[in-house]
């Protein structure tokens, strides 16, 4: 089982102390779109997490900075260095040494896998996420699919219909590149999106509103195992997506209305609805914090941001939101940005 990935271009090393843990931390990475290598090239970022115990707790020197909302995991800022904390795992995040050190406690790995995987999942991501910063990669909580080359982004909070969404535009012929997180990344002369979550995380109960949903047998998400792993193109073939240039920012909101709505709004809400879905606080040093908020404000500038107010028929009509968003983005006449990096 290689150690070594490729992630956009990056190199990742992934060590593993047991079998167990390599075996984990492979699952977790193919899921967010690493891709196994054979040679060792060396690594942009490094992911060593050993099973150990007691685990060890942040220095007396550390200041606590947040609690991630999505997996309960504790953050604090030490000199040079992240710690992240979990009743059962911890993780050293070296920033600019581009490496991370975790350790899992022994009952963690002793759980079935599918009780036991998402505390380890999400101290893996969270590190990844910590250490792409620093290499000019940004996390966003969104769903992003395209057109061709022109691209949706959907930041919101989980709950908010983005998976929904991507369904009915997938079955409308867009391309998706993911229902949850996307990379941003500052090009010659904008912005582009990336992939960083392949599969679609989809409630069992959206089958009796897409019935091509239901048969497969997916597997249960590392992300949620109440949900469904759903590969897209194994449900839609040819309609998966490794990058796009956004043209179209649209905050997606459940509305107690019979019917859908879409307005545009100004760039204050969008980029404050881009700084909750990035989770700033977690860029500690002051220069990556800097690039970060340049990247989330070139991105306003180069979309046309939008609320969508998602009422009833995005379930009962599908094509509801692909006959409100094609418009908007075939108005788009902007030619395609320089995407060199």
């Amino acid at each position: 089982m290689s150690p070594h990935y490729q992630l956009h271009g990056l190199r990742l090393h992934a060590a593993g102390g047991t079998p167990a843990v390599r075996k984990r931390l492979r699952r977790i990475l193919r899921y967010k779109g690493a891709e196994p290598t054979g040679a060792d090239a060396g690594g942009d970022i490094r992911l060593t997490f050993d099973v150990r115990t007691p685990l060890e707790s942040p220095p007396d020197t550390a200041r606590h900075v947040g609690t991630s909302a999505r997996c309960g995991i504790e953050v604090w800022n030490a000199p040079e260095r992240m710690v992240l904390a979990h009743e059962n795992a911890t993780a050293v995040v070296d920033p600019a040494g581009g490496r991370a050190e975790g350790q899992v406690c022994p009952a963690l790995l002793e759980r079935p896998d599918r009780e036991g995987r998402a505390p380890l999942f999400h101290l893996v991501v969270l590190s990844l996420g910590l250490l792409l910063r620093h290499q000019g990669w940004f996390p966003l909580h969104a769903a992003a699919l395209a057109r061709e080359d022109r691209g949706v982004l959907l930041p919101g909070r989980s709950g908010q219909g983005k998976t929904t969404i991507a369904l009915s535009l997938l079955r409308h012929g867009w391309a998706a590149l993911s229902d949850d997180t996307v990379l941003l990344r500052a090009t010659g002369n904008g912005v582009r999106a990336h992939a960083f979550r392949r599969p679609l995380c989809v409630d069992p109960g959206a089958a009796s509103c897409f019935p091509e949903l239901d048969g497969p047998g997916w597997p249960a998400s590392l992300s949620d195992a109440s949900k469904w792993q759903v590969d897209v193109d194994r449900l839609y073939p040819g309609q998966s997506k490794s990058t796009s240039t956004p043209r179209l920012l649209v905050l997606p909101t459940i509305a107690d209305a019979p019917t859908s709505r879409i307005e545009p709004i100004g760039p204050k809400p969008a980029l404050e609805q881009l700084l909750a879905q990035s989770a700033f606080f977690l860029s500690s040093r002051p220069e990556v914090a800097d690039r970060h908020l340049s990247v989330l404000r070139r991105l306003v500038d180069q979309t046309r941001p939008h609320r969508l107010h998602a009422g009833r028929d995005v379930m009962e009509s599908p094509r509801t939101v692909h006959t409100l968003l094609s418009p908007l983005l075939d108005a788009d006449s902007t030619p395609d940005d320089d995407t060199s990096e």
